[in-house]
């Protein structure tokens, strides 16, 4: 026999012991207990479990800071938004209101009425209203501005005064609540006339109303322009309070 054909006999003994060994090697894996395998999987589960908790503490607090920024960006913009609608609301609300006031009005007596045409200016306030005895609020702007002493003030509310002085770039305003402002007004729903006097505090009086007149509570009252110093219809503030007396 040549050395060739022992080589290849050789070759031939050994991949076949090593098939049988592979071929037991599968037979003793298949009978492992395989609960064993899982129980050490999750043993180095919570080895590792607390680092990784560890390590993805960072990520997850900048997650949720990120989430709460957007959240707080996103509550105020809402929020800006319904501040907008219900400023809008508002408006519409009394434009109604003045409108369905001037229909009366224009059923009840003959003629025309001239509307008003001044056009509006922003002012802002650089002083808070005085004392107890003077509420008065400093405003940037004045004669340069277009302002006029007995222009009226009013904000998305209403009427809140009057100007009383004005210089070449400030003016001072003089509140409706002021004990000395008085302010002629009809009630929005009847027209019925009166004249709104402040107390220095937060609400005003209304007085001088004919016995015929039925003020209601909630009920809009509007400037009367009588007098000619303030233009008609612009809302003053609602009835809060009526008496026999007092209103």
């Amino acid at each position: 026999m040549r050395a060739s054909d022992k080589a290849k006999i050789r070759q031939r003994r050994i991949a076949h012991t090593l098939l049988v060994v592979f071929s037991f090697s599968l037979m003793f894996l298949g009978k492992l207990d395989l609960n064993a395998l899982r129980s050490a999987r999750m043993g180095m589960n919570d080895f590792t479990a607390p680092f990784v908790d560890l390590v993805s503490a960072p990520v997850r607090g900048v997650e949720t800071m990120v989430q709460g920024i957007r959240t707080v960006a996103s509550l105020r913009a809402e929020n800006v938004r319904l501040q907008a609608e219900n400023a809008l609301l508002k408006r519409w609300r009394r434009r109604a209101e003045i409108l369905e006031s001037e229909n009366r009005q224009l059923r009840s007596v003959a003629g025309a009425v001239t509307p008003d045409r001044r056009q509006p200016v922003t002012a802002r306030a650089v002083t808070a209203p005085g004392g107890a005895f003077a509420h008065t609020v400093l405003v940037a702007n004045g004669r340069e501005q277009g302002i006029e002493r007995g222009n009226p003030v009013v904000t998305a509310d209403g009427l809140v005064g009057l100007v009383v002085d004005v210089g070449a770039t400030y003016a001072r305003v003089l509140m409706i609540s002021d004990i000395n402002a008085q302010i002629p007004v009809i009630l929005s729903s009847s027209s019925w006339p009166g004249v709104t006097v402040g107390n220095n505090g937060t609400f005003l009086s209304l007085r001088f109303l004919p016995e015929e007149a039925a003020p209601k509570v909630g009920e809009l009252v509007l400037t009367s322009g009588h007098g000619g110093v303030l233009p008609a219809g612009v809302p003053v503030g609602r009835v809060d309070l009526v008496r026999d007396d007092f209103v």
